[in-house]
């Protein structure tokens, strides 16, 4: 089946393009969001040669592909046509109507609140998942370069390699910022100038970090916002609100100054006052959940190693990115998340490698080779879903066997340095924190080897001979 195919075949069972309101893709997954996800087929969806599974998960319909999911998503956005629509008017002026979809309005709901919040959460920070991936192995390419002797520390060469690296988390605020404009549909300008007024440097120059100071008698409390998330995602937020009354309240004959001029007095005055601290607190907060798990040492890593195929299972393995992305911001390190997804990772190439070498079938055989290279490339869709999950035993293998790598790569201390894929081609950087080198890469070697000794105690029912 070609791309286009494929393609075709996906929106029919979607329920048409019609009922496609917004369409993205990840790394594996083709991301649907529905206006009425009852008619998707997910079973239909599932058996579609190409797809590997799909699932509903984060107020999404998500069709796993694969490492060919760019390929089908070019084909997928020209049948729904919502790319160019959603560019439009994200760009131009937002509707100032009270239906944000133009439909009747849904029912309130808990669970619907939840799933939007993280599903707006996770949008604000995965398009920019790239380019903080690519800066971060520019950090690792500084310490290979400097364990390698081959740059001096302290050389202009390295301090402009480190500013190519930090470039990204020093100005966050401006990326999430766009997303948040993009997914929420307001203006992009306006929302990138509430970054450029909180990273104005004359605001930092006000007083010490933690320090208050005044706005119109109103107290403003000095936060360095170079680093936060959080403040821009609620900033745009209320900016979609507030640009709403502004264009209401202005007269045309001025609305083109007036409305801008609004919309950045309230909301500029706002975040700074309000939304800023709070967030700031909530950001504590959670280095303070982080430092917690630190305590826990290699328990932490093992249980999270443990949860990491169930979340990748449920598609909301995404949700944890803007922890890491803040955690990387503002600690510089992680010793919990990455490590034990290394662990997850290394471990469905394990058990796809032991049934590829114990299967008699051909065509599963050629399946769990290719699916194992790739998990330990870091992209595990493939094992998980067509081998490990599909026979069933080798996921309980994999479940069991990433607890117990991810403890041993906790009492390694294999540490993160920045935020990369944990995979085969990023191992090395994980041991710079390792008291023994050997042992942080005998914790890893283990992941690949206890699973794939589970695997084959375990054993599994081999497809006969010619069944897909």
């Amino acid at each position: 089946m070609s791309y286009k195919e494929l393609a075709v075949r996906i929106t029919e069972l979607v329920g048409g393009a019609e009922n496609v309101e917004n369409l993205t893709h990840c790394v594996t997954r083709l991301r649907y969001v529905l206006k009425d996800p009852a008619k998707a087929d997910l079973e239909a969806l599932g058996k579609l040669e190409g797809v590997l599974k799909a699932v509903e998960a984060s107020g999404q319909t998500q069709v796993v592909i694969g490492t060919t999911v760019g390929e089908v998503f070019e084909e997928a956005i020209k049948l729904v046509n919502v790319s160019q629509a959603a560019e439009t008017k994200a760009e131009s002026r937002p509707d100032t109507s009270k239906k944000d979809d133009g439909g009747e309005k849904k029912p309130f709901s808990i669970k619907k609140l939840f799933q939007d919040g993280l599903d707006t959460l996770i949008a604000c920070f995965v398009p920019t998942i790239p380019v903080i991936a690519g800066s971060g192995m520019i950090k690792v390419l500084v310490v290979l370069l400097q364990t390698f002797h081959i740059l001096e520390d302290g050389s202009s060469t390295m301090a402009i390699l480190n500013i190519m690296g930090d470039g990204v988390f020093y100005f966050l605020p401006f990326f999430v910022a766009y997303n948040a404009a993009k997914k929420m549909h307001v203006d992009v300008a306006l929302s990138m100038v509430l970054a450029a007024i909180v990273l104005h440097p004359n605001f930092a120059a006000l007083g010490e970090v933690g320090t208050s100071v005044s706005l119109a008698q109103l107290p403003v409390r000095i936060v360095e916002y170079s680093t936060q998330a959080l403040p821009m995602i609620f900033a745009v937020w209320l900016l979609k609100y507030v640009d709403r009354f502004a264009d209401k309240v202005s007269p045309n004959i001025v609305k083109v100054f007036l409305r801008p001029m609004i919309d950045i007095l309230v909301v500029g005055a706002a975040t700074f006052v309000v939304i800023g601290p709070v967030t700031g607190y909530l950001g504590d907060a959670f280095m303070a959940f982080c430092t917690l798990m630190n305590t826990w040492g290699w328990i932490a890593v093992g249980i999270n190693a443990a949860l990491f195929p169930i979340m990748v299972l449920t598609g909301t393995h995404n949700a944890t990115i803007p922890l890491l992305v803040q955690m990387f911001a503002t600690q510089g390190f992680d010793t919990i998340f990455l490590p034990s997804g290394m662990a997850a990772n290394i471990s469905q190439a394990g058990a796809a490698a032991a049934v590829a070498f114990k299967s008699r079938n051909k065509k599963m055989k050629s399946t769990a080779g290719s699916a194992a290279a790739s998990a330990l490339l870091g992209i595990t869709e493939p094992a998980l879903y067509g081998v490990n999950l599909r026979l069933k035993r080798p996921l309980i293998a994999v479940l069991l066997g990433a607890t117990i790598s991810g403890c041993i790569i906790g009492l390694a201390k294999v540490t993160a340095p920045t935020f990369i894929t944990p995979s085969l081609l990023t191992a090395a950087v994980f041991f710079q924190k390792c008291p023994s080198l050997v042992f942080g890469i005998l914790s890893i070697a283990s992941s690949f080897v206890i699973t794939f000794i589970l695997t084959l105690l375990f054993g599994f029912e081999d497809p006969k001979e010619g069944e897909a």
